[in-house]
């Protein structure tokens, strides 16, 4: 996957793009950073509408390469090193999206593979709640 970044970029894009990609993990912006299997604090999250021209230091233009087999760390560094952005990369996990603090040694694939089983076992929850079956017991023999 590649991902255009430029001045007149909305952070929104870069989390759609990703998204299309990996659909059970997501990208989020920070105004500050985090250490290697840290969270982001909520106050410092970017709002999506958000250029990229608008939060970054450097103005560099140029296409970002993720491939499935880099780790969340690697693809955080790169962002930063890159683009000047700070990022953390959340993970579905059953109805809600959470950050991937602890998990900065996974690979891509495997945290979106670990989203959409998370997702799946959810469905199957909500599916056999769904279906239970009551056996109604006689009050009396016949």
């Amino acid at each position: 996957m590649h991902i255009d970044i430029n001045d007149n970029t909305p952070l929104r894009e870069i989390q759609l793009v990703f998204s299309n990609f990996y659909p059970f993990l997501n990208v989020s912006f920070f105004r500050k950073g985090h250490d290697k299997y840290e969270a982001s604090p909520e106050e410092y999250r970017i709002e999506p509408n958000t250029t990229v021209g608008d939060i970054k230091k450097t103005h560099v233009s140029g296409l970002l390469e993720i491939q499935p087999n880099y780790t969340v760390a690697h693809v955080e560094k790169e962002f930063n090193d890159r683009f000047g952005l700070s990022i953390q990369i959340l993970r579905k996990e059953k109805d809600k999206w959470v950050q991937t603090l602890g998990m900065d040694d996974f690979r891509i694939k495997d945290l979106n593979e670990m989203g959409r089983n998370s997702f799946d076992e959810f469905i199957v929850n909500d599916y056999e709640k769904g279906f239970e079956v009551t056996i109604e017991k006689p009050n009396k023999l016949l």
